[in-house]
Parts: structure tokens; sequence; C-alpha cells
């Protein structure tokens, strides 16, 4: 077998959906970064890979992406009881109501105070002031408030996590850069927390994981405290793309602009889905089979990385009629089934490796993207496309616009 990271490197999105229609719709065979790698697909795939039986996280991820993006120790690398203890943290944090409805008011302060200052300019980039009012929300409700300096600062360097994870040259630097940087300042704020030096509110994410027991009973190191404080801000800020391409769908498609401003929560919900499933975020998740296995026809040796296809699976006309076509109607009055609709991944938060975080991705885009419905401006001339040879993607523009008001 040919090795396909430079394939995947430069097709990006496309590389597994492409070699899937390839292979006939079968998994897809190749080799990753020299490792053998077989690629699944669809819903029945998606329990069969969130079974821990079949698949493990621990030795999975890349260096690369854990210097950039998740962090050395993460929960992502965790399988078996350290993992359930470790997400018992996150699930604590990110699937309480009160907590996400205190969040949302965070969202709302932050975007009033971005409302005031853009209606002094002339023009602004959304995907950069996204980053920056995302970083303040959800730095201060972690108990991690920041200056105007320090928060211009810490998004820069959260936004380059992301951006810098599945690349290689100055963008993987930066994020390598960021990362460290980021953690340094996390730790300390942990120890002093720890010393009694500084306090943190009852209930914020810098107060748990302070205060947080693995399953062997001992705190955690203050690195990897600091790492899983950021597990909590960095993908928050993440929505940053989303928030982007609800931007982006507004403007091509500007029928459902009316609903989200009337503040209609069902439409608002549904709208949110509709963004996560129809634009480009993460293109696959994987892991290692623990034994071996056997899938779709296809023997799958011990030790083999295991890819589920999560943008394929997202535009499967099988599974969505009209794929390509933005429908928020189609999750009006029903939740999508969490084995078919799978941008951040699939299977059950509480007991799997899916993200604990989709209800806060939910929450932002509920929160925001009727008032950038509300908001009124102007789209000048500009780049909109979204390459999918990049990863991860955004409107090359970042979404230009002028006379905010």
């Amino acid at each position: 077998m040919f090795d396909s990271t430079l394939a995947l490197m430069t097709t990006g999105y496309a590389w597994l959906p492409d070699s899937r229609r390839r292979t006939g719709g079968k998994p897809v065979r190749t080799r990753l970064l020299g490792k053998d790698t077989v690629a699944l697909h669809g819903p029945e795939a998606v329990r069969f890979f969130y079974d821990e039986r079949h698949i493990h996280r621990h030795g999975a991820l890349p260096t690369p992406v854990l210097d950039t993006l998740f962090g050395r120790g993460a929960v992502h690398t965790l399988d078996g009881p350290d993992h359930r203890t470790r997400k018992g943290l996150f699930m604590a944090l990110l699937k309480d109501r009160g907590g996400l409805h205190s969040l949302a008011e965070h969202l709302d302060a932050q975007w009033e105070r971005a409302r005031d200052r853009w209606a002094h300019r002339d023009q602004l980039v959304l995907f950069e002031e996204s980053g920056l009012l995302l970083t303040r929300a959800i730095c201060d409700w972690s108990g991690l408030p920041l200056d105007d300096r320090a928060a211009e600062e810490t998004a820069r360097d959260l936004i380059a996590m992301v951006d810098g994870f599945a690349s290689a040259g100055p963008r993987h630097l930066r994020a390598r850069r960021a990362r460290s940087r980021q953690e340094a300042r996390i730790a300390e704020r942990v120890e002093a927390v720890r010393r009694g030096t500084r306090t943190a509110p009852d209930g914020s994410v810098l107060k748990a994981v302070a205060a947080h027991r693995d399953a062997d009973g001992n705190p955690l190191d203050p690195h990897t405290a600091a790492v899983e404080v950021l597990n909590v801000i960095r993908p928050t800020v993440a929505v940053t793309w989303f928030l982007t391409f609800a931007a982006h769908a507004l403007h091509r498609w500007p029928e459902h602009r009316k609903l989200l401003a009337d503040g209609d929560a069902p439409y608002a919900r549904a709208f949110a889905h509709e963004v996560r499933r129809f634009y480009p975020f993460a293109p696959f998740v994987g892991g290692l089979a623990v034994t071996d296995l056997h899938w779709d026809g296809e023997d799958i040796p011990a030790g083999t990385m295991v890819l589920l296809d999560l943008y394929g699976q997202n535009h499967d006309p099988q599974l969505w009629p009209q794929p390509y076509t933005f429908d928020p109607t189609r999750f009006l009055g029903r939740e999508p089934d969490r084995d078919i609709l799978v941008p951040q991944g699939g299977g059950d938060p509480a007991a799997h490796h899916r993200c604990p975080g989709e209800d806060v991705t939910l929450t932002v885009l509920e929160t925001l993207a009727p008032r950038l419905a509300a908001l009124r401006y102007d789209v000048p001339d500009q780049d909109l496309r979204i390459p999918l040879g990049r990863m991860p993607t955004a409107p090359r523009s970042g979404f230009i616009m002028t006379s905010a008001r």
C-alpha cells in the first residue's frame, strides 16, 4: 500500500470521501505516517469504533497533534477507568444546564461589548473578532478573567493551536509555541489556587480541575491540569470556525435571517445543527485496534490505525437527502441521532470518547447566531471560497464586514 500522508495533506477533507468512492463504499485501506490504516464509515461503524473492546486511544494520536491541539496527557489519550474518571470531570462541567445558561450570559455580555466596539469601526474581520469574543467569554466563565491585552494574546494563541494542528511548517510551529505559552500560564494559576495564594470561583473550570483526582486518587500534575483547562477553553474558541460559517450561510441564504433574528429558539437550534453538518470541521477521528478485528469483510490486525469518517458521513446522500443543500428544517422538531450527525464524533459522551463539549458548541451558536442575524452590516467584495484542501478551513477572507451596527 502507498502511504497517503501527502495526499491527505494536499486534498484535505476530500481525501477520505474520494478514497471511499474508489473502493465502491468499502473500508479504505492505506498507510498514514507509515502506519497501516483502515477507514470506516457509517452509523454502524460509529458504534463499532466507540466500543472500547475494539478501539482504544492511548498511543493513537500523533505527537504533532498532541503538541498542538490536545496536549500531552489529555483525556483524549486515556482509556478504561482512567478515561471514565477524567471524562467525569468534563461531563460535570460541560453538561450542566445551569453552567451552560451562565456561559450564554457571558456570551451575551461579550457580544454587546463587541457590538459597541464595531459600531466605531469601518471594517472588521468576523473570524478575528469572534475568536476574541469567545476567548473573553470562556475565560471569564472558566475562572480565568483576562485584561484586554491578555485577551488578545490568548485569543491569538488559542486560534493558532487549532489552525496549526493538521499542518506543517510555520502554522504548526506557531501552534506549538502557542500551546507552550498557555500551558505554562495556566499551570502557574493552578498551582496558585492550590497554594491558596489565588482564588477560583466555586463551580469554575479552574477550581474543578485544580481539585480533581484521577482514578489513582492523585491530583493532576500542574502541566496536565493546564492541558485539561485548555481542553475546555480551546474547543470553545474553536467555535470561531462555526460562527464564521454561520455568517457565510446567512450571506449565501439570507432567507434564514428573519427566523433567527426573531428569536425562534427551535429554529436557532436547527440552524446550529445544520451549520455543524454542512460545513467542514473535523475530517475524521482515529484510534488503534485493541485486538484482531473484522469489519465489513475486512480483517483489521491489532495495532492498526482505525479512522472514522466524519466529514463524509455528514454529507452521505444515503443519510441526508440533498446533503449539499443547506437546510436547517431537516432538524426542526427532532434532535439528530448521535451516531448519524457526527461533526465532533459519535457515541455516548458519558461512556465513550465523544466530545462532551458539543452542548457548549450548540450553546455558542444558539446564543450568537440569532444576534448575528439581527446585526446590520454590509459584505464587501471578498474571497468567500472555503478551500477543502486546507484543514481546518474557513472562508479565505475571514468574512469581512463593513458598517456593522
